[in-house]
């Protein structure tokens, strides 16, 4: 929960140097989750940080070839990530998502 509190609270407005992997690093080493920072496309490959999983709960990433954002509430499909009007929620299962191809799950991994 306090990954996706930090989500929440995130402010609406981002420099254009944020995207994406930088939005949700930054999340969750505000929510105490700290990890080396890794691009979409090396989350979608996996990182020491994290475990893939099947079943997403809340405050897992879901991954995409070139984007991640965090799983606010599977059971309605609902990401909170940076979009391209700006940090927001969006439905994972949406056409536009299907269409970047297969999505991942990853849980953070507590050392």
């Amino acid at each position: 929960m306090a990954v996706i509190s930090a989500a929440l609270d995130t402010p609406r407005h981002f420099g254009s140097n944020r995207d994406c992997s930088h939005l949700v690093h930054a999340i969750y080493e505000r929510a105490g989750f700290p990890y080396v920072y890794a691009s979409a496309d090396d989350l979608y490959d996996g990182v020491e940080s994290f475990r893939r999983v099947a079943h997403p709960q809340t405050g897992d990433l879901i991954v995409w070839q070139g984007h991640v954002g965090i799983v606010v509430r599977p059971s309605r499909h609902v990401f909170f990530s940076f979009l391209s009007r700006g940090p927001g929620t969006d439905d994972y299962r949406s056409a536009y998502w299907a269409g970047r191809g297969e999505a991942r799950f990853y849980r953070y991994i507590k050392k």
